[in-house]
């Protein structure tokens, strides 16, 4: 009986992940199936960092009345077991009958699981080839406890869907980390943060999720140079963060650290509140040490030509590839522009002598951001580092300008900015953005920010039509014509949502073969009648040629969002499934709106 149970678990397993086309929802499945065979109160994936050294509970599954530990157990040190570690290279497994019993009472282990009610455990490693990864296992197990049998099989199934798992929104992130020596997500109004990438030094004092800008703070000033504390501190504060950033999404703050190294602070916007107050943010700091030693070389060597009018020097600023431009504060006249900034601009190098001031500032397209710049370029004391869009004939160039003030030997001051031209990488930014935001087959909205984009037009009571719809049989068009005729499906069907609706409304993919879109203005029903007929129109138009003559349709639910009443996207798309399951009782393209009386 036990062993039938036993094949019985394993083969549920085994079809949760072949057949589930979600991965986290099907390995989210099979933990279940592992705590229903186990009776345990929990079962679990912990995964190793890459960084070797911690670890973090990605998956969970809770009994009912068992309180979730996974946002606890983030950010861990993995010495923390260390005795697992050799069990498992022993034994291949962890099996834990008494925490009292077996376990020295002063040991990290003993009070980790004190903490969560852990009296016993099950735990089986994951290997890819021979490398460990991670564990899977169940805490406080009841039943079939003889064996790790279904544990262990579970973990050799799921190891390559594990490591194959990964969103394009992590991509963007792993991108980005790899720019930063450190690089944390931090919620304002929490006052928490999320590791995305870290060092050592920075772990010694960020060690927690709670109380983020007390521990950046610490760590900020053990990391920086004392000479440079005041700048750096008052840069990295949370709690003034809202103020410097209500009008930009980017700031950044060089500093020298304690270590002897030139390096840069940036806080990125990730989102903010309804209210325009900042809630997540990206503070990440790069090392710059040589970047920022070759542009004090070229600093000083300009200081050094202004000062005493050496042609020499003057040649080697005009060879520089970045650009250049020193300002005499007094007057506002041009003393030094080299070529590489008026290839830049565009501006002609016959021109330089004419060129004023003036015209060179209207090359950049925000005004109110020029205007801030001049009322604090003559009292800076620090660099004032900032990006900008310039105008290039019809060009946009973006380019990053650090400027400093500085005092020659005749008295004079004068402002000496250094631009770099960073149009490819503001490029590469807005395709990540883009990449985030759209499905990768269909290239419609994907469903996150599709969702986002109508709950948005909804709070705005820009009311309209939402249909949800999926592909009728779309399980027999895979199983016969296999998954990539499926695909070509899909991009036809969403083809042809967007030749109807895209220039009027927000088109995405749910997942799977199922679709939505919200048209605002489309209040009436024989308007949007009219919207679904041209769309149905479409889609018995696709004709996919390995499909053989076989038609494709699809069963759609609509919902009429009146003007006099406010909306949910929750509740909306609620009622447009409910009306959609309706319709599918009619085969070919048939379709229905909510009116009050279906299911939902």
């Amino acid at each position: 009986m036990e062993h039938e149970q036993f094949d019985e678990a394993l083969m549920q397993c085994i079809h949760t992940l072949r057949a589930g086309s979600d991965m986290d929802h099907a390995i989210q499945n099979l933990l279940e199936i592992i705590a229903e065979f186990h009776d345990a109160d929990r079962a679990y994936i912990f995964e190793f960092a890459e960084d070797e050294i911690h670890m973090d509970n990605t998956y969970e599954y809770c009994k009912a009345g068992i309180t979730p530990e996974k946002d606890m157990l983030q950010n861990l040190e993995i010495s923390t077991i260390d005795r697992w570690l050799v069990l498992f290279e022993e034994q291949g497994e962890v099996y834990l009958n008494s925490r009292d019993g077996e376990l020295d009472e002063n040991s990290e282990e003993y009070r980790l699981l004190k903490m969560q009610g852990v009296e016993s455990l099950m735990v089986a490693p994951l290997y890819s080839e021979t490398k460990l990864i991670g564990f899977i296992g169940v805490d406080n197990p009841n039943e079939n406890t003889y064996t790790l049998s279904l544990l262990r099989s579970v973990a050799s199934l799921i190891v390559n869907d594990i490591q194959k798992r990964i969103t394009l929104e992590q991509r963007v992130i792993n991108a980005l980390a790899r720019i930063y020596i450190s690089m944390y997500l931090v919620n304002i109004p929490a006052d928490t943060q999320k590791e995305f990438n870290s060092n050592s030094d920075v772990r010694k004092y960020v060690k927690q999720t709670e109380h983020a800008s007390e521990q950046m703070r610490t760590a900020m000033e053990h990391m920086t140079d004392a000479q440079y504390w005041g700048g750096t501190l008052a840069f990295s504060e949370l709690t003034t963060l809202n103020e410097r950033m209500k009008h930009c999404d980017y700031i950044s703050h060089e500093f020298y650290s304690s270590t002897d190294k030139w390096c840069r602070a940036n806080f990125i916007v990730v989102d903010r509140l309804e209210n325009g107050d900042l809630n997540n943010v990206i503070y990440g700091v790069q090392l710059i040490d040589d970047e920022k030693k070759k542009e004090l070389e070229y600093q000083a060597a300009l200081e050094h030509a202004l000062a005493n009018q050496n042609e020499i020097y003057g040649e080697l600023l005009q060879m520089q590839s970045g650009g250049v431009i020193a300002v005499e504060i007094k007057t506002n006249r041009i003393l030094v522009i080299n070529r590489a900034l008026l290839d830049m601009l565009g501006i002609d190098e016959t021109k330089k002598n004419q060129l004023t001031h003036e015209d060179f500032l209207s090359h950049f397209v925000d005004k109110k951001a020029m205007e801030k710049y001049l009322a604090v370029r003559d009292t800076l004391v620090e660099p004032y580092v900032r990006e900008y869009e310039v105008m290039r004939g019809d060009e946009h160039v973006f380019v990053l300008c650090h400027t400093k003030l500085i005092t020659l030997a005749n008295g004079d001051r004068v402002s000496l900015t250094s631009v770099m031209n960073i149009t490819e990488n503001k490029k590469f930014e807005q395709r990540l953005l883009v990449q985030s935001r759209m499905d990768a087959l269909t290239k419609i909205c994907n469903r996150g920010y599709g969702e986002a984009q109508i709950e948005k037009l909804l709070k705005a009571k820009k009311n309209g039509m939402f249909l949800l719809f999926d592909v009728d049989k779309f399980k027999h068009i895979n199983d016969t014509y296999g998954h990539s005729i499926g695909d070509e499906v899909l991009i036809q069907v969403a083809d042809a949502l967007k030749q109807t609706f895209e220039q009027a409304g927000v088109c995405m993919r749910l997942g799977g073969d199922e679709f939505a879109v919200y048209a605002p203005e489309i209040t009436e029903q024989m308007q949007a009648e009219t919207m679904i007929q041209a769309f149905f129109e479409r889609i018995r138009n696709i004709a996919i040629p390995q499909m053989e003559g076989d038609a494709i349709s699809v069963s759609l639910g609509a919902v009429l969002c009146a003007p006099d009443r406010e909306h949910v996207f929750e509740k909306v798309y609620q009622r447009a499934d409910a009306t959609m399951y309706t319709c599918k009782k009619v085969i070919g393209n048939s379709y229905d709106f909510y009116t009050g009386r279906n299911p939902a």
